[in-house]
Parts: structure tokens; C-alpha cells; sequence
């Protein structure tokens, strides 16, 4: 009797992992016999699945003059998911939240608009880049290293509060080091980015991953806040070259878990910053 429960278990788990790793291969809804485009990073876009705005690897509709275009997240989303902070939940894919009230992404706190991960024992929503935010992040120099939760020990760095909105705590990534923690809103990454997106910051003319050496140098510098502390600077950092280079570098590293930008080599970067 044992052994056929534990065989009807195995069977039911089975089924559960391969239906996770089943790909929900996207189209365009107007051109469905068309084959959806991978493409390189380039200039930012708003995906057209969930909505959100994009800077990394991004399908395009292969026909001509559509505009259709998905995150990469989006194009290949999985019909079930699951993420470790919330256990209990069961993620299913939707390409339209379920009901009619409004609902929003229990990650960053933005209203969800389009596609969207829906667990319906739990309420719980993720849009489809926030389920596959790194757990964490880190430059090849050891620098700096943080770490994504869903409680933060602070306040954001950027809002000075530890919810993003009444009622919504929202994620945050933390960095730890002999001074204390500090916290960066994923919402307060996207509100800052989308601000000077709609600017008109940002030009068609970035280099292939998503924003120049000198654009990531300057965005930083305009938002210092963002990535600097709120204390009095430790001696310890040294100079002031320094303490620059790690606080872009923060920005660097946050922006690029949030809107899936590759890191590169820092060393232009900090050349770009100095020489401005």
C-alpha cells in the first residue's frame, strides 16, 4: 500500500516538474504564422505582453512594420512557476490577470497590465521579469554584492521608506557591508529609469548593451541619491574617485537585475565618470 502511494506521489511530482519547465512560446496575436525574432540588446522599449519597459534581449514579430515586441521573460514563459518567497503559492501564466479589479506585482508594486504569473489559492501576482529577478547580484571585483528580499532591514535609499506604498512592501535588493545595510526599491529602480525615459534621456544612439559607459556614468551621477548612502562619507573608502566608482557601480548592478542589461567590464565606465 505504501509503495503505490509513494508511486502515485512520484507520478503527481513528475507531472508538476515537467509542467514547469513547459515553454509557453509566444506570437503575435496579429501575426500568429509568423516566427517571433530574438534580438540583442539595443534601445529601450515597452514589451507589449506585460507592458513593462525593457532594456536587454527582447522577440520581435518577424513581419514587417509590427511592432509587436515581448521581453525575453514574456516570450518564453513557463506555464507553471514557482519562487521562494512565497512557498505556498503556485504560479500559473496569464496573459490577463484573472477578474476585474485592479491587481499588482507583489515584487515591485506596479500595476499589472498584461501578462502576469497568478497564484489563485493565493492572490499573490508577479509580472514575468520580477518572478526571474536574480536571488543575487555582484561585480567581478568583489566590490560590491547584493542580495534580493522580500523584508527589508531599512529604508530605501532612494524613497526613505521601507514600503513602497501604503500597503505594498515591495522587494528590495540590500547591500551589506561594516557600515550597515542598504536598500534599493526594484520600484524605485523602475520609477527612476521610467522618469528620465520619458524625459527623453535615453537615445536611440546606445551602444549595443542597452545604455553607454558615459550614459550609465552620468544617470548615476543625476540620481546620486539613488546609490549613495545618506551618512557622512567613511574615511575608509578613500578617496573620492573611489567612493564615486562604487556608488555607480551599485546603480550599475541594480539596474541591470531589474531590466536584464548585462554587466561589463567597470573600467570605462569610472574612465567616463572622471573625465566628465
Amino acid at each position: 500500500m505504501t509503495a503505490h502511494v509513494n508511486c502515485i506521489a512520484l507520478i503527481i511530482t513528475n507531472k508538476v516538474e515537467k509542467r514547469d519547465m513547459e515553454i509557453t512560446k509566444r506570437v503575435c496575436p496579429s501575426h500568429p504564422e509568423r516566427q517571433m525574432q530574438l534580438k540583442p540588446q539595443g534601445s529601450p522599449y515597452r514589451c507589449s505582453g506585460c507592458r513593462e519597459v525593457g532594456f536587454g534581449r527582447s522577440y520581435h514579430c518577424e513581419k514587417k512594420n509590427c511592432g509587436y515586441i515581448l521581453h525575453e521573460e514574456c516570450a518564453t514563459a513557463v506555464s507553471l512557476a514557482f519562487h521562494r518567497f512565497f512557498p505556498r503559492s503556485h504560479f500559473e501564466f496569464y496573459e490577463k490577470a484573472p477578474g476585474h479589479r485592479v491587481r499588482y506585482c507583489d515584487a515591485c508594486g506596479n500595476d499589472v497590465l498584461g501578462f502576469v504569473y497568478h497564484c489563485s489559492s493565493t492572490g499573490y501576482d508577479l509580472h514575468p521579469c520580477c518572478l526571474k529577478l536574480k536571488d543575487s547580484i555582484s561585480d567581478e571585483e568583489g566590490l560590491v554584492s547584493l542580495e534580493l528580499c522580500q523584508k527589508v532591514p531599512s529604508k530605501c535609499v532612494q524613497c526613505k521608506h521601507k514600503n513602497v506604498v501604503d500597503g505594498i512592501r515591495g522587494w528590495s535588493y540590500v547591500s551589506s557591508d561594516s557600515g550597515g545595510k542598504c536598500c534599493y526599491h526594484v520600484w524605485c529602480v523602475k520609477q527612476l529609469i521610467l522618469e528620465n525615459l520619458n524625459k527623453g534621456y535615453f537615445t536611440n544612439e546606445t551602444s549595443s548593451i542597452g545604455m553607454s559607459d558615459r550614459e550609465y556614468s552620468q544617470l548615476a551621477v543625476r540620481n546620486m541619491e539613488m546609490v549613495l548612502r545618506s551618512r557622512r562619507i567613511s574615511r575608509r573608502l578613500g578617496t573620492m574617485k573611489k567612493y564615486t566608482k562604487i556608488a555607480v557601480l551599485v546603480f550599475k548592478l541594480v539596474f541591470s537585475a531589474v531590466f536584464g542589461n548585462p554587466i561589463t567590464a567597470i573600467a570605462s565606465l569610472v574612465e567616463a565618470l572622471v573625465s566628465d
